[in-house]
């Protein structure tokens, strides 16, 4: 078992929403976003399961249900097809991702 530590993970880029693979096999892949003000991810769906969680800051979810403002510790599960993206409005927003195995 790897165990690895978020914060050691966690840079940000002016330009563009900075992202990077922490894990990835054939049964779970797990994606860091940090987005700086303004920045964000277009709601998108894939057919696998996603899991959003806040690890940092204040910002939105975006999914099937709409947009819902969140900060550290939210959790929110899209389904398979289902819409989703994240976005920073007046802070730093650091987002963990969990895509389970496509079907």
């Amino acid at each position: 078992m790897n165990t690895l530590s978020l914060k050691d993970k966690i840079s940000f880029s002016k330009d563009y929403p900075k992202k990077e693979i922490i894990y990835d096999s054939e049964n779970a892949k797990a994606v860091l976003f940090c987005l700086e003000p303004g920045q964000g991810i277009g709601p998108h769906a894939v057919s696998s399961e996603v899991a959003l969680l806040a690890i940092e800051g204040k910002g939105v979810f975006i999914t099937g249900d709409g947009e819902k403002n969140v900060e550290k510790d939210s959790l929110v599960v899209c389904k398979g097809n289902e819409q989703h993206g994240i976005r920073a409005e007046k802070e730093r927003f650091v987002v963990m991702a969990v895509i389970s195995p496509r079907p």
